[in-house]
């Protein structure tokens, strides 16, 4: 029986954080910045512009999370 081996992976967030880039999004999901600036125009993420910046709710994100059935980063969130 082969056994199972377990990486542990830097989170790109801290737990306390309330709210999160786009890049941490994206480290987060394993996707690129530019999909979750789409999703952000698309309306299917919500986020709050603070100057040139984006920054997302971990609520929010946690939602989206669950929507697209990703477990592990709604787990995390």
């Amino acid at each position: 029986m082969k056994t199972q081996r377990w990486i542990m992976v830097d989170l790109p967030i801290t737990e306390d954080a309330a709210y999160l880039s786009v890049r941490d999004v994206a480290a987060l999901f394993r996707i690129s910045t530019k999909t979750v600036r789409r999703w952000i125009k698309s309306g299917e993420l919500p986020a709050t512009r603070l100057g040139r910046d984006w920054r997302i709710a971990r609520s929010d994100l946690h939602a989206l999370a669950q929507q697209r059935g990703n477990q592990a980063a709604a787990h995390v969130l």
